[in-house]
């Protein structure tokens, strides 16, 4: 049985403890995975969506998915990598069901309604929103890689963990996003100046 240690918070090395602890159903394992990786889903939401409501639906669903499908994690240490694969997988299919939505017509022009942004600064608000349009023109699967790797700032191995994907497949389609979205960025007077900050250049590399 996992150490009763559970109780109390665990370190950020802690992850195969933790593992183990969900796989053997320790009363207090859901609670630390929650405190410890619901920061975690609501960053990558965020990232993935960009500016908009709160998704607490969509954290939920995580959560469930995460906590019905520990027995398939084969790598305790792994389980950072496993929880983000979740997060990318619930945040592509929301994307897809909201273009599918968007394809019924919620409103007369097909476009969502648009949600009022948090104050900040106006270059700042601007540039942001240019930018989620930009990512609205690419596939749920490789915004899912751009998120992985310029957000949460993963390695392609780590990458290729998380989406169960060979890791040529990764460098490949992440290259090809990459350059995507850092020639619409750059062809984008707003954002011109973002986008050797955001997506340095150079070479893809594990």
């Amino acid at each position: 049985m996992p150490n009763l240690s559970l109780v109390k918070p665990l370190s950020q090395d802690d992850d195969g403890a933790l593992a183990s602890a969900l796989l053997a159903r320790h009363p207090q394992a859901a609670e630390v995975a929650w405190t410890r990786y619901s920061p975690v889903a609501v960053r990558i939401l965020r990232r993935y969506f960009g500016p908009g409501p709160e998704r607490q639906d969509l954290t939920q669903e995580i959560f469930l998915r995460f906590f019905s499908r520990i027995e398939e994690l084969r790598n305790p240490a792994a389980l950072r990598s496993f929880f983000i694969g979740i997060c990318l997988g619930v945040a592509q299919n929301e994307l897809r069901r909201v273009k599918v939505r968007r394809w019924i017509s919620l409103t007369p022009t097909g476009e969502l309604p648009e949600v009022p942004l948090a104050a900040w600064d106006p270059e700042a608000r601007e540039a942001t929103v240019r930018f989620y349009r930009i990512l609205d023109g690419v596939n749920a699967e490789d915004r899912a890689l751009f998120v992985a790797r310029y957000v949460e700032k993963m390695d392609i191995p780590e990458i290729a963990a998380a989406l169960n994907r060979p890791r040529s497949t990764i460098k490949r389609r992440l290259a090809r996003v990459t350059r995507r979205v850092s020639a619409r960025m750059s062809g984008d007077p707003a954002l011109a100046g973002y986008a050797d900050g955001l997506l340095p250049r150079r070479s893809v590399k594990p």
